[in-house]
């Protein structure tokens, strides 16, 4: 039996043709989502929220050690 290994541009896809792991094509193909999509619609909260934190964090900083 011959070893294949697939050119670069199929090695990187996002949905390779072929798996070599069964379970590694079934977690790809019905549990994996696009992490990014499922946190883009907390990001106009969020942003603020953390920012706020890290102004008043610093702000802590900068008295504590004057």
């Amino acid at each position: 039996m011959q070893h294949h290994q697939p050119p670069p541009d199929q090695a990187m896809a996002d949905h390779p043709r072929t798996y070599s792991d069964p379970e590694l094509r079934a977690y790809a193909e019905e549990q994996a989502e696009d992490i990014l999509d499922s946190v883009v619609h907390y990001m106009p909260l969020l942003l603020p929220v953390m920012g706020a934190i890290l102004i008043f964090m610093l702000a802590f900083i900068a008295v504590f050690m004057a």
